[in-house]
Order: structure tokens, then sequence, then C-alpha cells
């Protein structure tokens, strides 16, 4: 790691209240076999991250913000502060492999063609399974991730993908140039998923690395999470096989959020043609959270919220929809693979 000088890469870490996640990761990022400039962007924390970041990683480049902005503005402000031709977002809750960094400096030389990347995630705790290879967007509205689940012995080719989960993604920084920054009205969750197709509608395209291997902790940092270190070194090794693992983590917060935000990108980015499945969709989310208890009030709220931002999508699909350089024949393909 470098906090002088530029070079190609910077990696760009948000962080809000996560001490004990961010000294994993941070610690991770030492062991790259290639050198790379590291961004800590703290989202006003309270603990003790700054005196972790000055005692424990001088080397690391510290952006302190004097409140919560959310996922989006914090990576936005890091992107603005980097001087390097690449750029890397990586979550607080995750741990690389050491060759994570070389893999997307080689990404970039060797496809000139495609505009940012998505690693290969694997879960924590079962490092023998995938969290994620790739973002799809489907005609149901649900954003998911590919692979999910999934043997990591799968997966093992690059191939082109929808998108990249901002946990873990390289970019090219002129990208931003071309199509803006991270949607900061998202606030949090699902602006990668708004940004992937916003480059997509552009003939940017995104490519998946299996070779760039990441750690990941599903919504470690999440505010409802009430464990300080869900990544202690305790919990590493494909043999830990908990029940928090073995699921999809779910909070009051996170079931809000990303109905809101799943509300916005399916009025910027569907098909009329969709209705029927958007409807299918909107009813099985539903009926999930009304049988999971306690969070079909925050599906709700969030719903709601979503559609009270109806106006902003709008007004956001038809520029968006007027700058693309995707035919309508090859959104509706982009959008019915996934």
């Amino acid at each position: 790691m470098s906090k002088d000088i530029p070079g190609q890469l910077t990696v760009i870490v948000p962080t809000w209240n996560g001490e004990q996640l961010l000294r994993t990761c941070l610690l991770s990022l030492q062991l790259q076999t290639v050198s790379c400039s590291v961004l800590v962007v703290d989202n006003g924390s309270t603990d003790s991250t700054l005196e972790l970041v000055c005692s424990e990683f001088p080397e690391v480049d510290y952006l302190p913000l004097e409140r919560n902005f959310g996922f989006a503005k914090a990576v936005n402000l890091g992107i603005q502060r980097a001087r390097s031709e690449f750029v890397a977002l990586l979550n607080n809750d995750t741990e690389v492999n050491p060759h994570w960094v070389e893999a997307g400096l080689k990404a970039f030389e060797r496809h000139p063609d495609y505009w940012f990347f998505a690693s290969k995630m694997l879960d924590f705790r079962r490092r023998d399974t995938v969290d994620s290879a790739g973002d799809c967007y489907g005609r149901t509205g649900l954003p998911r991730k590919r692979g999910l689940g999934e043997p990591a012995n799968q997966f093992t080719q690059t191939a082109p993908v929808m998108g990249a989960s901002a946990g873990a993604a390289f970019y090219r920084k002129d990208l931003f140039e071309r199509i803006g920054l991270f949607d900061e009205g998202f606030f949090l969750y699902l602006e990668d998923v708004d940004l992937s197709l916003r480059a997509q509608f552009s003939s940017l395209p995104c490519l998946y690395l299996p070779e760039a291997i990441v750690y990941h902790v599903e919504a470690a940092s999440d505010p409802d999470r009430s464990n300080s270190n869900p990544i202690s070194p305790s919990a590493k090794g494909a043999e830990t096989r908990t029940a928090e693992s073995a699921r999809t983590y779910y909070s009051q917060n996170r079931v809000f959020w990303i109905t809101r935000n799943r509300w916005q990108l399916m009025i910027t980015y569907q098909l009329l043609r969709n209705a029927p499945w958007l409807v299918l969709g909107w009813a099985r989310s539903a009926l999930f959270h009304l049988l999971k208890a306690g969070f079909f009030g925050a599906f709700l709220k969030g719903l709601v919220a979503g559609i009270l931002l109806t106006p902003r999508a709008l007004g956001k699909r038809k520029k968006v929809w007027a700058e693309r350089t995707l035919a309508t024949s090859q959104v509706c393909q982009l959008i019915a693979k996934c």
C-alpha cells in the first residue's frame, strides 16, 4: 500500500463504526502481490476507527466525514479524491486474496473493451460457497447475486455480466466521467445495480473475474447488526456452517432500503412489456416478507417510500433513456437474460 504515490489503482474502503471489520480488510490489503493506494472514507464513525488507521495503518489515506452520508456519497467522495487511472471499491466487511489487486490491474490491460470488473466473492465463513459472481437484474425487478450459494469451484471462467457488486469491484475512472457517479439518492443498497445499468445502457460493459477472489461477510456493517466483530478469525473456514452464514441476512433497515431502491430501479429501467413479471415479483416479495416475522412492516414502509420517489425516478428515466446507446431490443435482452 502507498499513501503518497498515486500509482495505477486506488482502493476505496468506506466504513462506519466498523473498527474490527476494517482491521481485517486493511491487513489483507497489506499482503497484496502488487502495490496500490488505499483510501479509507470514514462515514462519521464514533468508534476507534481514526485511532486504528493512524496507529496501525499510517500508510493509508484517511478521509473523515462529519456524519454518515451513506455508501454512495462516501464512495463518490473517494472517487473524486483518487488521483489514479483506476479505482476499486471494497467493503470493510471483506478479506481479499493476495492476488486480488494484481487480478484487477491485469484485467484493465487484457480487456480494454470492458469498463468495470466484478470480483469472485465467496462467503467469509463458508469459503467453499459463492456469495456473488457478478450482479443480475431480471424481469421481476429483483436484483440478485449471480451464483449465490453455489460451490466455489464453479464460475471459473471470465464472462460478461450485467454488473458488479460495489463490495469488491474495479472501475476505469473514465467510466464516471461518462455516466456520472453513484446515485446518492439511494443512500444505502442497490446503488451499484443502478450504476451498472447506467453503464450498460451506455454500452460500457462489465466482465466477471474469477481470479479476483474476495471473502465477504454479508451485511456485516449493517446498522442493525449487534455483533461488533462478525468477521473474527474464529469464524473462518469452510467447516464453519452457522445458521447465520447459511442464509441471507435481513433486518428492518435492510428490507426498507432495498425495497425503496428496488422501486426506483423499476421505474427508471424496466420495460412496460415486463409489467406482468414485475407484478409477480412484487407479489412474491410481499408474501415472503409477510411470512418472515417482523419484516412486512419494513417492506411496506420501503414500498411507500419508493412510490413517493416515483417523480424523481421518472425524471432520471427520461435522461437515461434519452442518452442510451443500446437499442430497445438490446435492453430487453440485457434484462431478460438475468
